[in-house]
């Protein structure tokens, strides 16, 4: 009876240090943003993911001219909702982090694709995301994501295509 009650006494502190490092954070940001076929991300950590206050920017080429887009977390969370009739996995294979006290920046280049056995990605993108750490747990402040620009592929450092970091 003693373990039980610690045990629920302990429950809510572990849950909410899910992500206690910026790269617990990262990955498992990847993670929940992916779903197999008849799917659906997790949103639940998704949500716990980011703050409150946090914002996305997304950049991509449309007619050879760059286009960039801003989110509020919420109205980004948005698109996740739902299943999907389509798989959409993705894979982090590269990424440089730099942390100081409760701040940290992560850039990664992450792989997407819908089929997770594919041998090419369906598409690369480079991402920077800026965490913050709120008591214990980590939290995506920002998100900047830039899809790759066709003819001018993101290089992956020591990482490997289709190899995902976690």
């Amino acid at each position: 009876m003693r373990n039980v009650l610690l045990a629920a006494l302990l429950l809510p502190w572990c849950a909410s240090a899910a992500e206690a490092t910026p790269e617990q954070a990262v990955s498992a940001l990847w993670r929940a943003s992916s779903n197999d076929a008849g799917g659906s991300a997790d949103l639940a950590t998704l949500e716990r993911l980011f703050h409150a206050d946090a914002v996305v920017f997304g950049g991509r080429y449309k007619d050879d001219g760059p286009v960039v887009r801003r989110w509020s977390a919420a109205d980004f969370l948005k698109t996740f909702q739902g299943i999907r009739a389509q798989g959409f996995h993705e894979c982090e294979v590269s990424r440089t982090l730099h942390t100081y006290d409760r701040f940290a920046v992560a850039y990664s280049v992450v792989e997407s694709r819908a089929d997770p056995n594919a041998p090419r990605a369906d598409f690369v993108g480079v991402n920077s995301v800026q965490l913050y750490k709120v008591g214990t747990q980590w939290q995506v402040l920002s998100l900047y994501y830039h899809v790759e620009k066709p003819g001018l592929p993101i290089p992956i450092g020591t990482g490997r295509s289709g190899r995902c970091i976690d």
